[in-house]
């Protein structure tokens, strides 16, 4: 037979990368084949720990292994996420944080031991968190022309309340005096239960927070929902206007994602990819988040980091000029 050594040198080049490429794709094929952690960077009873219990169970249902919820609080998130930033890239370590983790914390720690934008890999958004203004029963405000017009009247201002220093929820306040001339003073609290309690006491007469927490005191009557920060109606209070209603550009989502350390073999993120978003839209998993304010939203990676850039950019921005810093 004839030796021809262009075929040759194809075969070697076709063998060479099936080497390269077989040992990734077992190993993708082969996941998980032990119990796969998901760290939330937050107590647990708040809205991360929620979800990454709900997608832990239908994760560990649809792909039969073990996925467990491992809660690591402090540092506004930072602790956990620099602990699954420090995982094995190995798809056995996930995080599971909200967009503060990414867009907000780099700009208020400025003394942060690691950068999550490049240490962490998105995975997919997960959910939307509704966030509402809302306001004691006894404030003299029912909409949000009302209140910006009452802060103003207010010689030391109109106190709000939120879950603490550089959350979306007290950048949605700063947003709100930024583009209005709003009279504001921002009371930072150590999460959205304390916050919750001195607007019910009217220590606090105001406050942004998550839709979810406030919505039995709405009912009862014992709170004012004025308006929702993000661009479009909640799904759990539609006739409830948004602030952007009003001041027109304004908008501020908060969401969850989740993300892998750096590293992470592309087929597993793919693979995880596509069972979340398969877990996140079945009717049933719909329903039990929208029943907390947690709108699904099962988008790409690329999405994801895109969504980050850009947020980034509008909330750094926001931080400087308004010298925010972390409590110390």
């Amino acid at each position: 037979m004839k030796f021809h050594p262009r075929r040759a040198v194809l075969a070697m080049g076709l063998a060479t990368v099936t080497a390269v490429l077989l040992p990734g794709m077992a190993s993708a094929q082969a996941w998980p084949n032990k119990t796969v952690r998901i760290i939330v960077p937050y107590s647990p009873g708040g809205s991360a720990d929620i979800l990454a219990r709900v997608v832990a169970q239908k994760l560990g249902a649809s792909m039969g292994q073990q996925f467990i919820v491992e809660n690591k609080p402090g540092a506004s998130g930072n602790i956990g996420a620099e602990a699954a930033a420090n995982a094995a890239p190995d798809g056995y370590t996930l995080l599971l944080a909200p967009d503060s983790n990414f867009t907000v914390n780099p700009y208020i720690y400025p003394d942060m031991r690691f950068d999550p934008v490049k240490a962490l890999m998105p995975v997919s958004l997960l959910t939307r968190i509704g966030v509402g203004l809302v306001v004691n029963a006894a404030v003299p405000a029912n909409n949000v022309a009302e209140y910006i017009a009452y802060s103003k009247t207010r010689p030391e201002g109109l106190s709000f309340g939120s879950p603490g220093t550089g959350t979306p929820h007290h950048l949605a306040g700063e947003l709100l005096k930024q583009m209005t001339g709003a009279k504001l003073v921002h009371i930072p609290y150590k999460g959205g239960g304390p916050a919750l309690n001195d607007v019910l006491g009217n220590q606090v007469p105001s406050a942004f927070i998550a839709l979810a927490v406030v919505a039995p005191h709405v009912k009862s009557g014992k709170l004012k929902l004025l308006a929702v920060t993000q661009a479009s109606r909640s799904t759990t209070s539609p006739s409830t206007p948004t602030i952007g209603d009003s001041i027109k550009g304004y908008e501020v989502t908060s969401w969850l994602g989740m993300f892998a350390p750096t590293g992470t073999p592309p087929e597993i993120v793919t693979r995880l990819h596509a069972e979340i978003r398969k877990a996140l839209l079945d009717p049933a998993t719909s329903e039990e988040l929208g029943a907390r304010a947690l709108e699904v939203v099962a988008s790409s990676p690329a999405e994801l980091a895109e969504r980050i850039h850009v947020e980034s950019a509008r909330w750094g921005k926001l931080i400087k000029e308004n010298k925010i810093i972390a409590a110390q």
